[in-house]
């Protein structure tokens, strides 16, 4: 066929052109690719044409024409099937700069790389119309009284809050929670899976009852509902006002909650907080996960190191996950008290001996009918024996030989052993690490005896609380269950430890309150603390005029990084705030841990406003635990 009939072949879109030498796979005509510039022409050259062939006229335009001389059956094939192909085919070969794009058609029409469909952009897309939807611009306030001006714990709600009843709820009785009744979208929440962006802000990746949602692996479980604004007012001199919105409301000076606003300033449309304590996961990082074991020795130091494996905005949750849990406990329970709505793991610490020393093994730890009494069906224990301190057995929890039997694990269930005397303290392990109660050997003159030791609940227990309601499984009240607050997980048995807040003791035993804001590196170093961190508040000296720890009265707030610290000294467990804050001693210039919560003993003294300063920023014990 000569080379001038096939100079330019159109194709079909409309009065389109695609550029033809960009396509892969072009036609052959007797092994020779056909090649040019092609225009596009139309498909239909009207029914007058047929039997005829596209060829170039002597304008230079492709035109119907008769067959040309000499062409074969075969070539008359080719051709057509050329027309085909050209009208179907694409190039294969689109660019690495299009990696992951997808073929679409352009506003021109054209076919050409686009970006595919991004799910996550999707899902950030849904989740921030579902909320816009849903936001009402009602205003939730609580007026608390300054623990000088009258030490009640009691507050009174104020604006849309006023009138709202609230009770905490159980896995079997269900509280009246008027916040849940779906006229206040603000106190709905859900549980998601999340990651976090370099500035430390978390982006939900699936949500529950979606087939991408996980609650194993390399993932983090959250609780989310809308973002919301807030602002603590302490200008009164009688009086604090706590008000919460679903949008920001500028006459009322409401800012972003600090989990909800990137270190930008932008505000996401959602409110995510780890819902767990963290424990091990299956990736071997620290993860909010249901079921784990409360990973104990965590610390401000360490926290940097271990959350940071995780990526990079990853440094453990800070004192504002704590104060979450405060805020919204002032607007629905409208009391400073947190402990006069639901107790926590706060009396339950507890060790005994074995009653009865067995060879046989068994998944159960023998204990007195009485001592039986004090360990309930569903909470958790270790099993072991005492380390060796120079022949003394040492049966602190922070000793591995304590765990060495069963290590933070489930009591089953409690049958009473056939000498009527004693009970059987069933355990949640597997039949091959059943275990003896006979004495551990140290050496010819020193024994340890297996011990049962009270621990930490597991991440999850609080799963079982009724619908979305907050509150504790089996018992608000009897110091032994953990509680959670808008989905999250709080007081298992151990502090928290905050890792973006310390404490700098000061030698007046005032103490100034170190917070990082949002986007800044977390350090272990005094001087980069000292010099990048904010000043969030100060904790005042004992009315005693000497170090000392003291009740608290009243709480104060950060508003930039969240941050809480007792700002007024109390007179006890039953007025103001209520809880205990822990100086630290008489030490100088010195930064401290900041513990938040209390842990298994704390009793009375115990609660969200619970504050220790003992211990320095490296320092690691069984009490100690941490949050994403």
């Amino acid at each position: 066929m000569p080379s001038e009939y096939i100079k330019k072949i159109r194709t079909t879109n409309g009065d389109k052109q695609i550029d033809y030498e960009s396509l892969a796979n072009l036609p052959k005509i007797n092994n020779t690719e056909l090649k040019g510039n092609v225009d596009v022409v139309k498909i239909n050259q009207g029914s007058s044409n047929s039997g005829k062939f596209l060829g170039i006229g002597p304008d230079g335009n492709v035109s119907p024409m008769d067959p040309p001389q000499g062409m074969t059956e075969e070539q008359v094939a080719q051709l057509n099937q050329a027309t085909e192909d050209i009208l179907t085919k694409v190039d294969k070969d689109q660019g690495t700069e299009n990696a992951g794009k997808v073929l679409g058609i352009g506003s021109d029409g054209m076919v050409t790389p686009v970006e595919g469909s991004d799910t996550q952009k999707q899902l950030e897309n849904a989740i921030a119309n579902y909320y816009a939807l849903r936001r009402t611009g009602k205003v939730y306030q609580t007026k608390l009284w300054k623990f000088a001006t009258n030490p009640t714990s009691s507050g009174v709600k104020q604006l849309d809050n006023e009138g709202l009843v609230f009770e905490p709820s159980t896995d079997t009785e269900e509280g009246q929670d008027d916040y849940l009744n779906g006229q206040h979208s603000l106190f709905e929440w859900c549980h998601v899976n999340y990651i976090r962006d370099a500035d430390g802000t978390a982006r939900p990746t699936a949500i529950e009852g979606t087939a991408d949602y996980k609650t194993t692996g390399a993932v983090d479980v959250g609780a989310m509902q809308m973002s919301f604004y807030w602002k603590w007012d302490s200008s009164n001199a009688e009086y604090d006002l706590i008000t919460i919105s679903d949008t920001p409301h500028p006459e009322l000076g409401l800012v972003p909650w600090p989990e909800c606003e990137k270190a930008d300033g932008t505000v996401v449309p959602w409110c995510i907080g780890s819902k767990y304590i963290s424990g091990i996961a299956s990736d071997g990082l620290l993860r909010s996960q249901p079921g784990l074991k409360p990973e104990r020795n965590q610390s401000h130091n360490n926290m940097i190191t271990n959350y940071q494996k995780k990526g990079e905005g990853y440094w453990g949750a800070g004192a504002c996950r704590n104060t979450f849990q405060i805020i919204f406990t002032l607007i629905k329970g409208a009391t400073k008290s947190t402990q006069t709505l639901f107790s926590g793991v706060t009396n339950y610490s507890l060790q005994y001996e074995a009653s009865v020393q067995s060879a046989e093994s068994n998944t159960y730890f023998p204990v007195t009918n009485a001592q039986a009494e004090n360990i309930p069906v569903g909470c958790y224990v270790s099993v072991g024996y005492g380390g060796n301190n120079n022949g003394t057995a040492n049966n602190d929890r922070g000793q591995t030989t304590i765990h060495d039997y069963a290590d933070d694990v489930k009591v089953l269930r409690k049958e009473a052993l056939d000498d009527g005397a004693n009970t059987a303290i069933y355990l949640d392990i597997p039949e091959e690490s059943a275990f003896n109660t006979q004495p551990h050997v140290y050496t010819e003159t020193f024994s340890a005896p297996i011990m049962i030791s009270s621990m930490h609940a597991r991440a999850g227990t609080t799963d079982a609380v009724r619908g979305r309601h907050d509150g504790s499984p089996v018992s608000n009240t009897d110091g032994k269950h953990p509680y959670r607050v808008q989905g999250r997980e709080y007081a298992v048995g151990g502090y928290i430890v905050a890792s973006d807040t310390v404490a700098l003791l000061n030698a007046d035993g005032a103490r100034t309150i170190y917070a990082a804001e949002k986007g800044v590196d977390h350090s272990s170093t005094d001087a980069t603390i000292k010099s990048t961190y904010k000043i969030a508040g100060t904790i005042p000296v004992n009315s005693s005029g000497s170090v000392a720890d003291f009740w608290i009265g009243d709480d104060g707030f950060d508003m930039d990084t969240g941050a809480w610290y007792p700002a007024k000294q109390g007179s006890g467990s039953t007025q103001g705030v209520g809880d205990m804050y822990y100086a630290g001693g008489e030490a100088d210039n010195a930064l401290r841990e900041y513990s938040q919560g209390g842990y298994l003993g704390n009793g009375s003294g115990a609660g969200a406003s619970v504050l220790s300063l003992g211990y320095w920023l490296g320092n690691e014990s069984w009490s100690c635990l941490g949050c994403d």
